[in-house]
């Protein structure tokens, strides 16, 4: 699931309780913490479980590691994966300051760079096209399409905040950047939702849920309740008990 959940529930906090929020001093000492938490659904209930990071996102690649690494020489790299009709999109992460986005031909087995020096975050479908949030220092939206038999690409929207997480939301798309929240409307416009009281990109944003008006975002060290997030938001900061 590429869209980082977005259910209309909240996570489950029975054993959680409301702490101060990482403002301040605060903030690094959150950052230094052991726990990284995840919103991972059992049944009915979304449990809030420690963060099992993964080189690789996204859908599976019905490729040996072998074949990968030797396609692309770069299977050390972190990977996110989006399969199309006819194959595999993949952008690779590989190191601070080396991005890069392929393609994978189902039929043919080949390789192609599509783009250098891009970040991919992650993809979403919208309006039945492919787009992607990139960025490592600067964020922007990118529309991922075919031309004359080739993957491309083209730049729909500029953001001054890194684009981590996205996830559905009244059949627009949220957009959850290190500080910031924007809107993704059907005219391909982004609006400003919010700006954090205090800078989340160091705790590490990994998972959303949205109930209702409240936002909930899963990071290092706890859970963040954003209510009435697209109006007047408020903010709660849960840790374990």
């Amino acid at each position: 699931m590429l869209c980082q959940f977005s259910l209309a529930q909240a996570p489950n906090l029975t054993n959680w309780k409301i702490d101060t929020l990482p403002m301040g001093d605060l903030i690094y000492k959150a950052n230094q913490s052991e726990n990284d938490w995840l919103f991972v659904q059992s049944g009915d209930t979304w449990e809030i479980v420690n963060n099992p990071y993964s080189i690789q996102k996204g859908d599976s690649l019905p490729f040996s590691k072998k074949f990968i690494y030797k396609k692309f020489k770069l299977f050390k790299g972190k990977k996110i994966v989006k399969k199309t009709s006819d194959g595999y999109l993949i952008g690779f992460k590989n190191g601070e300051f080396d991005g890069s986005l392929y393609f994978m031909d189902l039929k043919r087995r080949g390789v192609y760079e599509i783009e250098k020096e891009l970040t991919i975050n992650n993809f979403f479908e919208f309006q039945s096209r492919i787009y992607a949030i990139e960025g490592l220092y600067f964020g922007k939206i990118i529309e991922i399409f075919k031309d004359n038999g080739f993957w491309k690409t083209q730049t729909v929207s500029n953001l001054y905040d890194i684009p981590k997480l996205i996830a559905d939301h009244n059949n627009e798309k949220l957009i959850v950047g290190n500080q910031y929240i924007f809107k993704l409307g059907k005219d391909l416009k982004t609006i400003e939702i919010l700006k954090s009281p205090f800078y989340w990109g160091m705790l590490y944003p990994s998972s959303i849920l949205i109930d209702n008006e409240d936002l909930y975002l899963s990071m290092r060290k706890g859970v963040l309740k954003i209510k009435k997030f697209d109006t007047q938001p408020t903010y709660e900061w849960f840790t374990p008990k």
